[in-house]
């Protein structure tokens, strides 16, 4: 059997230069997404007024490039109750990423919350064939179609129901309810 010989480990020569002392200040970072981190930490712990202060400076650095920064403006600005501030800067995320089927749920949400439940329903269809695995996009189109058919069939129903409460009070001369539709009535 051969023995084999074991090196001592490598000793380094000692550096003659003291060793540097460590900046306390870290280095600032430039790329568009620096703050990110921080804005998404405001705005999960609420403290929207710091968020939107640190927004504010992240768009002015990035020329409004910077599509995190617009998002959570944007869920801020839906939790204030500014539904259309909120859907513009939605179509601008849309716009800097187009393909982005996160924002295009957005933009659908807040055109639901604006009553323009068609659009809704299309930019949900269009959100969908971006993203085959989504299960939120297709049911909730269909959620909103069939609210849109029970709105339907209960304004149908609160119609005919007028019908007949005018029918039954403003009668010519009688207290008693009249007959649904009567020729006796003048309305």
């Amino acid at each position: 059997m051969a023995e084999v010989a074991v090196r001592p480990p490598a000793s380094f020569p000692a550096s003659k230069e003291p060793p540097r002392a460590r900046s306390a200040r870290v280095p600032e970072l430039r790329s568009l997404e620096s703050r990110n981190w921080l804005i998404h930490l405001y705005y999960i712990r609420k403290d929207y007024d710091s968020c939107k202060i640190l927004i504010k400076e992240q768009l002015q650095e990035t020329r409004g490039i910077c599509e995190y920064a617009v998002y959570v403006q944007a869920l801020i600005f839906r939790l204030e109750g500014k539904i259309h501030e909120s859907l513009e800067l939605f179509q601008t995320c849309a716009i800097l990423t187009p393909r982005s089927a996160d924002n295009l749920k957005q933009v659908a949400r807040s055109l639901f919350l604006l009553g323009k439940h068609k659009a809704a329903i299309e930019v949900y269809n269009d959100a969908a064939q971006y993203n085959e695995k989504d299960w939120v996009c297709p049911r909730f189109s269909l959620l909103l179609v069939n609210r849109m058919e029970f709105n339907l069939r209960l304004a149908d129903r609160w119609l005919t129901y007028g019908s007949v409460l005018r029918s039954t009070f403003f009668c010519a001369g009688t207290a008693a309810p009249a007959p649904a539709f009567s020729s006796e009535c003048s309305l």
